[in-house]
């Protein structure tokens, strides 16, 4: 077994009161701490998020609760923001039918995404 081809990769990019995590490879059950302990790092100072997830390889069940997880986390947050990126087609369909799509931001691209988080000049 390749475990290398099986990490999840997160790339974390700052542009003022935001962060772009880029996200690649496997989020599954025993890689979600990757993504989870690198958005627990970025919040207390950047709770304004973009998440590209074009990169995912792989992704079960697991990546549904941290995606409803890090919603609930922003619901909470006064100042909390998550926009996803790059959604799979097969992780946007899982969540359209679980009803959890609706309940998310989704954005065509990453700068898009980054410019409607940054305030206004």
């Amino acid at each position: 077994m390749n475990h290398h081809r099986q990490a999840l990769r997160v790339q974390v990019t700052h542009h003022g009161h935001c962060s772009v995590l880029r996200v690649g490879g496997h989020l599954d059950f025993i890689t979600a701490p990757t993504l989870t302990d690198r958005v627990d790092a970025l919040w207390e100072s950047s709770p304004r998020l973009v998440l590209e997830l074009s990169q995912l390889t792989f992704y079960d069940s697991t990546a549904i609760g941290v995606l409803a997880r890090l919603r609930q986390r922003v619901l909470d947050t006064a100042t909390g923001r998550l926009l996803l990126v790059g959604l799979p087609h097969g992780l946007r369909h899982l969540l359209d039918r679980t009803g959890l799509l609706a309940h998310f931001e989704v954005r065509e691209g990453t700068d898009q995404a980054v410019a409607e988080l940054l305030p206004s000049e």
